[in-house]
């Protein structure tokens, strides 16, 4: 990665690396005080001067501490912006959760409902095949009748899901939905065309 590549550091990066090397001279001007000979005037002059230097330094220091503390308080308050977000994300998570939990079990009613019905068309489709007097064409066109009914109280269900979902944005259940609806109408056309072959 080139220099021109390198991302930026960040302002509490920057602030604590400035605090950090103004310590750095600080504590060595004053090992360096400490260190000083003071036996003659000169030695006395370069201690003072050193001294003097040390003062001007602690001022800067301050401006540097102060410097990094708005640059904590900063951080904190993203920080906290940050937080908020992923709090709100979070609530409208449990909330679609709970959105795509009632949909998920409404759609798993309706293929259990669409499974039963499967069911009574094979049986339908034996009785029919059985059916031979009068009376049992008779009883076969109440169970015909009782059988479309079912069919479109089911379709309708299936129709009802697949709006919800749409709204709700679950496409995905919205589409399974609408199949299931559509493979339920088809059935009851295609069970329709039987009605004539009892008399119904």
């Amino acid at each position: 990665m080139s220099k021109r590549d390198k991302p930026q550091e960040s302002t509490l990066v920057t602030a604590a690396r400035s605090l950090d090397e103004g310590l750095e001279r600080f504590e060595a001007l004053a090992q360096q005080l400490q260190d000083a000979p003071l036996q003659a005037e000169k030695h006395l002059e370069k201690a003072s001067a050193t001294l003097k230097a040390l003062a001007d330094m602690d001022e800067e220091l301050r401006a540097r501490v102060a410097g990094l503390v708005g640059a904590i308080s900063q951080v904190r308050d993203r920080q906290q912006t940050q937080a908020e977000a992923v709090q709100a994300r979070a609530m409208e998570l449990q909330q679609r959760t709970e959105i795509f939990k009632d949909l998920l079990v409404r759609y798993g009613s309706l293929g259990q409902s669409a499974g039963e019905l499967n069911v009574r068309m094979q049986e339908f489709a034996a009785q029919r095949q059985q059916a031979k007097t009068p009376e049992e064409n008779a009883a076969l066109a109440t169970s015909f009748q009782s059988l479309q009914d079912r069919m479109g109280e089911v379709a309708d269900e299936a129709q009802s899901l697949s709006q919800a979902a749409e709204e709700k944005d679950f496409n995905d259940i919205s589409r399974q939905a609408e199949s299931l609806r559509q493979q339920l109408m088809s059935a009851r056309n295609k069970l329709s065309l039987l009605q004539k072959s009892f008399g119904g």
